[in-house]
């Protein structure tokens, strides 16, 4: 509706493709961001300067877009970003002994696990409602236990599709792993990245919603939100600052939710949904290696292991230069264990564990960053985590608006939850819904 004005709480990419969404359709906005220095919420690029040559680009957030996420994919056209192949080769070190290297979409598990699988699939793609009710009420280890997976490809699959979840298959809702692995590509969605860093999507967001002025406001964390005779108030933290709208897009975790007072209040399921939902616990380190020791293919190097590095995977893939980058992925327990460990120790234990997967010998890295994304008090955690028998029950409650707040965020996409285009598809929706 034209002339009006809405009030965004939260600058990642959901509450950015919201802002955006809405000025195309002729509203005026003001974009709220807790944090002091930058945008992007959960999306954190990091550059390596190398004297006389270009950066070495590495995620430490959100990392890949699926082949079949069309909205960060047209974005990014329009913002004349190019996108990189993002594909992995991947092996296990076990033991120390080293697997065969599987290519990209390669199956490492069973011919009749795979055909249990596919077969599942296949039904499940024809499930009701009440059928997607009951596999969400059990775990994903014990879905796969069921398919006929033996005991050591269960543990490959917990290694594997963990990176997925941000804990253990153990831990994660039958339904909503199935629905990724039966829904998606065969490369999980792991297909592309941005050219120079995944960070000059929200940049670019950025400065179109600044385009005619000063719209995105830093270092605004909010205090209240208060609705009466058909507006809405923001109340900051920063010396009480208000911002008076005709509606608001709530695009922050839901872990946040109870640090901001709300008049009226969030209905009881609402609220406490937003208690029971948790968010990943995941830790990104990145190592510098003066050279890339590990092979070279069309796709890039990673390993699962079971030691302290977890997964890693080549960060420096289809960039030029003889230095490279390593980056550990660990999840759960262990990324809580790694987040107490020095920085030098974290360093030295990567690159002895690539190092000797591979036989290498008297390699050494230099440690470049890290991320405890369980530590960061804004968020908690990665992203969001649904155990058994939260999707339709949590979600759903998290969802829905409050008189005329509007929510969006990565946990709420039913298609795309945990990745980046299922912040920017809930943040644009909940635009078009206002």
């Amino acid at each position: 509706m034209a002339g009006r004005h809405c009030v965004v709480i939260g600058a990642g990419l959901a509450g950015l493709a919201a802002a955006f969404r809405l000025l195309q359709n002729g509203w005026t906005v003001d974009v709220l961001e807790s944090d002091d220095k930058r945008v992007g919420g959960r999306i954190f690029t990091r550059r390596f300067d190398r004297p006389g040559g270009t950066p070495l680009v590495y995620e430490l957030g959100g990392e890949w877009i699926g082949d079949n996420h069309t909205r960060i994919k047209d974005l990014c056209a329009h913002f004349h970003l190019s996108l990189m192949d993002h594909r992995y080769s991947f092996a296990f070190w076990e033991k120390g002994v080293l697997s065969d290297t599987y290519e990209p979409g390669m199956s490492p598990f069973s011919i009749t696990s795979q055909k249990a699988f596919k077969e599942f699939g296949d039904r499940m793609k024809t499930y009701n409602d009440c059928e997607n009710k009951k596999l969400d009420k059990i775990d994903w280890w014990t879905k796969l236990r069921e398919l006929g997976f033996s005991e050591r490809e269960l543990d490959h699959r917990d290694l594997m599709d963990s990176t997925d979840f941000g804990e253990s298959i153990r831990h994660t809702s039958a339904f909503v792993a199935a629905t990724e692995y039966v829904f998606g590509n065969r490369f999980d969605e792991m297909d592309k990245k941005i050219v120079g860093g995944n960070d000059l999507l929200p940049g670019a967001f950025a400065e179109a919603i600044n385009k005619d002025g000063e719209r995105i406001h830093l270092n605004s964390r909010v205090a209240r939100v208060e609705q009466a005779k058909g507006r809405v108030v923001v109340v900051t933290t920063h010396a009480g600052r208000q911002f008076v709208g005709d509606a608001c897009i709530c695009a922050v975790p839901a872990s946040c939710l109870h640090k901001i007072h709300w008049h009226p209040p969030l209905p009881e399921d609402q609220r406490l949904a937003a208690e029971q939902l948790q968010y990943a616990r995941i830790m990104k380190t990145a190592v510098l290696f003066s050279e890339r020791f590990w092979p070279e293919s069309k796709s890039g190097f990673s390993l699962f292991t079971n030691r302290a590095s977890d997964f890693c995977f080549d960060s420096t893939f289809g960039q030029e230069g003889n230095e490279g980058i390593i980056c550990s992925y660990a999840i759960g327990d262990k990324a809580d264990d790694l987040a107490e460990e020095t920085d030098h120790d974290l360093a030295r234990w990567i690159a002895e564990d690539v190092s000797a997967a591979l036989g290498k010998t008297n390699i050494t890295g230099q440690f470049l960053h890290r991320k405890e994304w369980q530590r960061d008090e804004c968020i908690g955690g990665a992203y969001a985590f649904y155990r058994p028998g939260q999707w339709f029950k949590v979600r759903s409650a998290l969802q829905r608006p409050h008189g005329r707040v509007a929510f969006a965020g990565e946990h709420l996409s039913e298609a795309w939850q945990g990745f980046m285009e299922g912040a920017i598809e809930t943040g644009e929706a909940a635009a078009e819904n206002l």
